[in-house]
């Protein structure tokens, strides 16, 4: 039986916690992951990565191998790593939405993938080259490999995973970003509101409050003649009668068995029960 608190708590669920080696906290959602992973970023990330395991040579390949074999490795062990890391993520992310609580910390998962990724590697290059080759010399580089996977690590949620998300929420095709500065205010009874200023947008019978940082004001006129204006970009309509701003909600919460959003000004706007489902994902 879920409690009323975990419900509330899995209501404002805005991602899985991740630690760093630093114990610093970050948020991470399914759609940010696919965005990290996806971007050049992460990939210019890893050839770099691959490069540098290959100068380092950390396993004393190179005197036993062919550099084209070394290459090959290294890339079958940075790969194996990186999908480690992603399908930890998206487990772990799958688990914190149903266990708000639930939290991942990076250098463990780093170490867990290093463990596997070197023992796979030398049992790999030991079954077909030989040459004294073993477990037992990875376990003897498995503490350093860890080491190097901490700084790498540290690198990657530090610099790219933070340029690899912002920069994918800010690509936008050109007919798009003109579409959106287009809807840098609106309009109603000849005054012009700014999206910036906007908190939410509430029809009171033949009446719509507009409310904003500076203050309120009750127009004549009908929510639905200012939809197309709002728009989806900048907020969304949770309710039939109610429109609201992105950087104004705070999270979707339960009270008295009924959803509703959470604004920084410390009001409710109620989401529909139909509409709970599109606001979680809009949230996320």
């Amino acid at each position: 039986m879920i409690s009323e608190g975990e419900i509330l708590e899995q209501a404002v669920w805005r991602g899985m916690p991740c630690f760093d080696v630093f114990w610093r906290k970050r948020h991470l959602t399914q759609r940010e992951l696919r965005t990290v992973y996806t971007n050049y970023y992460t990939y210019i990330f890893w050839v770099l990565i691959i490069s540098v395991l290959v100068l380092l040579d950390l396993h004393g390949f190179a005197e036993r191998v062919s550099l084209t074999a070394l290459v090959t490795y290294t890339t079958a062990i940075s790969g194996i790593t990186f999908l480690f890391y992603y399908f930890a993520s998206a487990v772990g992310i799958k688990i914190s939405q149903r266990f708000p609580r639930f939290f991942l910390i990076f250098p463990l998962v780093g170490f867990a993938a290093v463990t596997f990724t070197t023992y796979f590697v030398e049992l790999g290059m030991s079954a077909i080259f030989g040459n004294g080759m073993s477990l037992e010399n990875a376990a003897e580089k498995l503490p350093l490999n860890f080491v190097l996977t901490l700084v790498l690590e540290t690198f990657f949620l530090t610099f790219v995973m933070p340029t690899a998300i912002s920069s994918g929420d800010g690509e936008k095709k050109p007919h798009e970003a003109g579409s959106e500065a287009a809807r840098d205010t609106i309009t109603v009874l000849g005054k012009t509101y700014y999206y910036k200023d906007l908190i939410s947008v509430s029809s009171q019978d033949h009446y719509v409050r507009i409310k904003t940082r500076q203050a309120e004001d009750l127009v004549r006129a009908r929510l639905s003649d200012l939809i197309g204006q709002l728009g989806c970009e900048n907020g969304i309509q949770p309710h039939r009668s109610h429109w609201v701003s992105r950087q104004a909600v705070v999270g979707m919460v339960t009270k008295d068995g009924n959803k509703c959003l959470e604004l920084h000004d410390g009001s409710d706007i109620p989401v529909a029960r139909g509409r709970v489902k599109a606001v979680r994902a809009w949230l996320e």
